[in-house]
């Protein structure tokens, strides 16, 4: 039985390439739907609005990083993880670049894209990027955790907006910079261990067992 044709996909394109030649606020959905070859009806029930379309692309980066966890991961470290995480997600979104770059310039002007792109979305992508990697986000801590590698992120995505190396070096580079910065940023836990730590992971599972002796 053929697989059913994805029709999310050429939406993205379509208007990712209409935001990169004409910017955010000028791209309809009567644009998108001819761009991408589908009847207006078909573009709405596909991904409801134009907004729709950036949690569509947040989604499927998502979905891109959590395929980078391997059978390899009990053997690395958390940073590690969160790079190896981290970086697929921009490789994804990488053949989107100029797109996403109009986007963001058109936020200060239109806060419900604002919303869409970087709230529930953003906070989703940094969820997920710690549980995949081991790190806890309940409580306290977990939210300053959250916070923490988003910052770090937000970082990174500014230099690989304008990253014009073919191997994403430059975005590389940066996100490995912003990730050493964590502690700083996200402060002391628990008598002097990083929150993003494996010596962390290591202290709350020896604080779980009961005492001996």
């Amino acid at each position: 039985m053929p697989r059913k044709k994805d029709p999310v996909g050429p939406i993205i394109d379509a208007t990712m390439q209409l935001a990169a030649l004409g910017g955010w606020r000028n791209v309809t959905l009567y644009d998108i739907a001819r761009e991408s070859g589908m009847d207006v009806a078909d573009v709405v029930a596909a991904v409801g609005s134009r907004n729709g379309i950036i949690s569509e692309i947040a989604a499927r980066a998502d979905a891109v990083m959590l395929s980078a966890v391997d059978d390899d991961w009990p053997d690395e470290a958390i940073r590690d993880r969160l790079f190896t995480l981290l970086i697929a997600r921009f490789d994804y979104l990488k053949p989107h670049r100029e797109g996403l770059r109009a986007v963001l310039a058109s936020l200060p002007g239109d806060p419900m894209s604002a919303v869409a792109l970087m709230a529930g979305p953003g906070q989703r992508a940094m969820r997920l990027a710690l549980e995949s990697a081991g790190v806890s986000t309940g409580g306290i801590a977990g939210a300053l955790r959250m916070k923490a590698l988003g910052l770090a992120y937000a970082r990174t995505f500014r230099t690989f907006l304008n990253d014009d190396s073919a191997d994403l070096a430059k975005t590389m580079a940066a996100l490995d910079k912003a990730l050493s910065g964590l502690d700083r940023l996200a402060g002391r836990f628990r008598r002097g261990r990083s929150p993003f730590s494996d010596n962390e992971i290591a202290g709350q599972a020896a604080d779980a067992r009961p005492a001996t002796g």
